[in-house]
């Protein structure tokens, strides 16, 4: 039998369990640069922009902008990491790499 509560109901309780992540060991640094050839650099340009909270509106850090030029630099770097080292691994060599990376990410 389906529940007469909706979820906007202000009578219904709701039991949630904890997220299953934790941010608490998450470090968010005041400013980020642009990251090209294996290292932090500042922008050609100089901007920067805001990263936004959405639920609460903060800033939470600023964000170096790309110029045409950054993008350029950022593709010329990648090509040459491709051409010299990532297309002469195996695709298993490949595939440990980016399985770390996702574990990185996921933690």
């Amino acid at each position: 039998m389906a529940s007469t509560n909706s979820p906007t109901d202000n009578a219904t309780t709701w039991d949630l369990a904890p997220a299953p992540e934790s941010t608490n060991h998450v470090q968010v640094n005041d400013s980020y640069d642009l990251f090209i050839d294996g290292q932090f650099v500042p922008s050609q340009g100089g901007s920067r922009f805001d990263s936004v909270n959405p639920a609460s509106e903060e800033t939470i850090s600023q964000i170096t902008e790309a110029t045409a030029e950054d993008v350029d630099r950022a593709v010329a770097a990648a090509r040459a990491a491709y051409d010299n080292v990532w297309s002469k691994l195996s695709g298993a060599q490949r595939g440990k790499y980016l399985f770390r990376i996702a574990r990185l990410i996921q933690e």
